[in-house]
């Protein structure tokens, strides 16, 4: 796993993922996922007493096929309370995304955010009923223009995303909903999406924590390869 360490003291340690890792194993228990790795790099961690051992370590996520900034708790009593700064909205995270279409110079997306059971992704809740199945989330996402694209008569836009909650695959279903899905989705994607990801030749959402910051620390990540040869075909 090619999974580089950006910083490590004694209680946590923050990476740079690769696409393609997952974070932890789902109902399908898969092997080599990012919890894999650190329990073997850290053996005196299957020693501890974490919430949920098939999580040891982690206090956030990132999808599969998003990469960049990763932050991992050494120990419970470490986990416990980066999860607590994250559900006060004390860590600051913010991406990188290249998505189809002219997006606004900034914007604020605020809708709700509901898992689809029946198609096994996420999607947007515009009204809640009784009738509404599952849990239904808040969700905010924020994001500024960094430049506009031209690709084979289609617009695109890289945007830096500052997601203000933390739902899964929010960032990707609240830009979809707003009209800018992102170039590579393979999930989220629409015809338009669809066709400029494979003229680009990318099969990856462009997505990458670049930011990550809390308390005095603050950690950046460059764009990894493929994503830096991606705008070096827009240019």
């Amino acid at each position: 796993m090619n999974t580089k360490i950006i910083f490590e003291n004694s209680d946590f340690l923050v990476l740079n993922k690769p696409a393609g890792v997952l974070v932890h194993p789902t109902a399908a228990n898969e092997p080599d996922t990012l919890v894999d790795w650190f329990l073997e790099k850290y053996p005196e961690a299957n020693k501890m007493s974490w919430p949920d051992k098939s999580r040891a370590g982690i206090v956030h996520r990132l999808d599969k096929d998003t990469s960049g900034l990763i932050l991992l708790a050494k120990n419970p009593e470490t986990l416990i309370k980066l999860q607590e700064k994250f559900k006060n909205h004390e860590i600051k995270k913010t991406y990188w995304a290249l998505v189809c279409g002219s997006t606004p110079q900034k914007d604020k997306i605020e809708i709700s955010i509901v898992r689809d059971k029946d198609k096994d992704m996420m999607k947007v809740q515009e009204a809640t009923y009784s009738w509404t199945r599952g849990t239904v989330r808040e969700a905010v996402t924020e994001y500024k223009t960094l430049k506009y694209y031209r690709f084979n008569e289609q617009n695109l836009s890289l945007v830096e995303v500052s997601p203000k909650t933390g739902r899964m695959h929010q960032i990707r279903v609240h830009l979809k909903y707003a009209g800018f899905p992102l170039v590579g989705d393979q999930l989220y994607q629409t015809k338009i999406s669809n066709l400029i990801s494979k003229e680009l030749g990318i099969n990856r959402q462009f997505l990458h924590a670049v930011k990550l910051e809390f308390d005095e620390f603050k950690f950046d990540s460059d764009l990894t390869d493929d994503l830096k040869k991606i705008l070096s075909i827009l240019k």
